[in-house]
């Protein structure tokens, strides 16, 4: 049973109440006549006044109790205020006016909303629906104010449909402000259709029930939708506001309507519409995401306020532009600003440090997290698996994957793909197994992964069950990519013929990576008549690709037949069509620098060539003959020895020996295939200088040490 609230009336005056002794005697009857009959008398009532100056929770009580002692309590109007405080004010508190209302004679149903409200200020909403259910124990109905608010409260469909029964029944089902309501509460809780059937009954829309059913298309990832209803919206008297802005950008971007993004940006600054940070990290979103970076930096840095959803929004652009360099600075830049990044940004610095191999800087990220106690969720965690997998750090990799509360199949997939990478295939098939064994489905990026460890591995047998058991087991279509794996698997081991018959057989069209992937085998090989049907094949698809020409030329070059080899590289002279260029990154002290073959443009370079010629001195004493066959110009042995030793990894090594201390270990990342000479040499290299050195190319890791490299020389 709760005590009455009258038991606190031993509570000490409201201080205000001390210093004015006549307000604490109780009203004559004439005068407790008046404060009730007379509106404008009661709004300025010393008690009112007192609620509204009243501080916290002790002083409430204190007027309370003044109240009962003077008999107005028990006045709807006066222990509405006193509900009110307690229900909204951010110093009131609920339990308390959950409490009043049991004592309240004669309540109002302006007291019931109120304390609906509270509870939803605080996004408690099964307590704000309890007291929605406690207006008809306790006799009464609903009003249009009320629905508004409990129909926000609804989590559950069910609930929902009882409560557009309710507001039929009682006669509000063409009350703008409750139908807005009810659409927003059938989008909440996944009754899209409803919500539209709601919309287009109305008979007037206003601004807010257009934004209300567009924002709920936008949500839902239904682009096409919202636009369109976006552009019914400019037949009406409804202008759109900020609001309405924001969720027709967001579906531009997700739906990659560009033009349309860019007209609501003219509409914008025609109509002197103020640009917030909300509606320019939108337009920001818009631009990173559909290639117009410079725009979205533009609106950035015309920003007067900018929140850390608009950094990540401008950090991610330039990801997704695979500018990776600035986005680390842009970081920089958000450091200096004193603006804290959270797991979003974490996330797109890890993807930058990836694809830039800066392993120094992924490990302050990773530092940072610890030390700031970031959450590392499944997207977080995943993030850092990759990066330190892609970076080669694959024991580091293992000890974040081992440490993660939960792994979803990203997760799992990243880890076996860096385990493959590595050319630890064991590990990598060992640990699918596993995750077979957690439940999880692999997805097809997962078999990419698996099948890529086989073919690394040399693992022919296990590569043609995994790929059977693709469709058989878990019903996924093999895509092109897992075509040119086993393509890969059956090349590498000599199953030319095989692989070949595999390309033709393919249920689509084979590719430049598949026909590319075949070629490979067949120079590693010496198959001459499979490498020019290949070949030809290749040249078909895509007659200016300059890695065909040099496969084949190698080809001819390995088997001796220099004429054929000499007739394809001056056809590519002839043809103008080039070798896409080597470049090589390496990062010192947090900083990632970059090289092409021959270059000249670092501030060290002196330096740098002193190295080389020291380390082609060193490796030549060693037995280190220059492998000059993939040269492609008309010159000398000498000039072709030049050639080959200024190829970008050995400019990177060469500038990693003179930057780092003796043993520390060098890392660098190359966007092509290492060719047979630089991985001779930096096999020796690691030898001569004593030198852990990790190269990331297109393909996979080497590891290489005191004269040997993890791949065994299958790459």
């Amino acid at each position: 049973m709760a005590i009455p609230l009258a038991s606190h009336s031993h509570l000490l005056a409201h201080p205000h109440l001390l210093a004015h002794p006549h307000l604490l005697a109780p009203p004559l009857p004439h005068e407790k006549q008046r404060w009730t009959t007379n509106s404008n008398l009661i709004k300025t009532h010393p008690s009112l006044l007192l609620i509204e100056t009243c501080r916290d929770m002790t002083q409430l009580k204190q007027i309370h109790g003044q109240m009962l002692r003077n008999g107005i309590f028990h006045d709807p109007f006066f222990a509405s205020r006193l509900v009110a405080f307690c229900s909204i004010s951010p110093n009131g508190n609920l339990n308390y006016a959950d409490l009043l209302l049991t004592q309240i004679h004669n309540p109002t149903i302006f007291t019931y909303n109120t304390i609906i409200k509270g509870y939803m200020i605080k996004d408690l909403y099964s307590k704000a629906f309890s007291i929605y259910q406690k207006i008809f124990e306790d006799g009464f109905l609903p009003d249009n104010f009320t629905f508004p608010s409990v129909l926000k409260a609804c989590q559950d469909l069910n609930e929902g449909k009882m409560l557009h029964c309710h507001v039929f029944k009682l006669g509000f089902q063409e009350d703008i402000y409750v139908q807005n309501a009810q659409i927003n509460m059938y989008a909440n809780c996944d009754g899209l259709e409803s919500a539209r059937k709601v919309f287009d009954k109305m008979i007037d829309k206003n601004v807010v029930s257009w934004t209300t059913m567009i924002a709920s298309y936008a949500k839902m990832d239904m682009s096409e939708e919202a636009l369109d209803l976006f552009r019914q919206m400019g037949s009406t008297n409804a202008s759109p506001n900020e609001v309405t802005l924001v969720n027709v950008l967001m579906a531009c971007t997700k739906s990659g309507d560009l033009e349309l993004g860019k007209q609501i940006h003219e509409y914008i600054e025609r109509n002197g519409i103020e640009l917030n940070f909300i509606l320019a990290t939108a337009l920001i979103d818009l631009y990173a995401k559909n290639g117009c970076i410079d725009l979205a930096r533009k609106i950035f840095n015309e920003m007067n306020e900018r929140s850390i959803v608009s950094w990540n929004a401008m950090i991610n652009g330039y990801i997704r532009d695979s500018d990776y360099k600035e986005a680390l600075l842009l970081f920089r830049d958000m450091q200096v600003s004193n603006v804290k990044p959270d797991e979003v940004t974490m996330v797109s610095l890890l993807i930058a440090c990836t694809h830039l191999g800066a392993i120094e800087i992924g490990k302050w990220v990773h530092l940072y997290i610890e030390k700031e106690k970031i959450e590392v969720d499944v997207f977080l965690g995943t993030a850092l698996v990759d990066f330190y997998a892609k970076c080669g750090c694959i024991d580091s990799a293992w000890s974040v994957f081992k440490g993660m509360a939960k792994q979803d199949v990203l997760t799992w997939t990243s880890m076996i793909g860096g385990f493959s990478m590595c050319g630890r295939g064991q590990n990598a098939i060992e640990l699918f197994e596993e995750m077979q064994k957690t439940g999880l489905k692999p997805d097809a990026i997962t078999f990419v992964g698996v099948l890529t460890a086989c073919s690394h591995g040399g693992l022919v047998e296990e590569g043609r069950q995994y790929f059977d058991s693709m469709m058989r087991l878990y019903e996924i279509e093999p895509k092109v990519e897992h075509y040119c794996c086993m393509v890969d698997i059956l090349g590498r081991a000599g199953h030319l013929v095989e692989a070949e018959e595999l390309v033709r057989n393919m249920p689509m069209k084979p590719d430049a990576f598949v026909l590319g992937s075949l070629l490979s085998a067949c120079r590693i090989h010496g198959n001459l008549e499979i490498a020019q049907r290949a070949a030809q094949r290749l040249l078909e698809l895509d007659p200016s690709n300059g890695g065909a020409y040099v496969l084949l030329s190698n080809v001819y070059g390995a088997l001796g037949k220099w004429n054929d080899a000499n007739r394809v590289r001056n056809t590519m002279l002839e043809k103008s069509i080039k070798k896409p260029p080597g470049c090589s990154l390496i990062e010192v002290n947090g900083t990632v620098h970059e090289f092409v073959v021959g270059d000249i443009s670092h501030p060290r370079c002196t330096e740098i060539y002193a190295m080389l010629d020291d380390m082609i001195g060193r490796l030549k004493l060693e037995g280190y003959v220059p492998n000059t066959s993939q040269v492609l110009f008309e010159m000398d042995e000498e000039e072709k020895e030049d050639a080959v030793s200024r190829h970008s990894e050995k400019l990177a090594i060469a500038f990693g020996l003179i930057s780092t201390a003796p043993g520390v270990t060098v890392r660098i990342v190359k966007n092509l295939r290492v060719c047979g000479d630089c991985h001779s040499a930096t096999k020796l290299i690691s030898k001569v200088y004593d030198r852990e050195i990790i190269v990331r190319d297109r393909n996979r890791f080497h590891h290489f040490k005191g004269g040997s490299c993890s791949c065994m020389n299958f790459w």
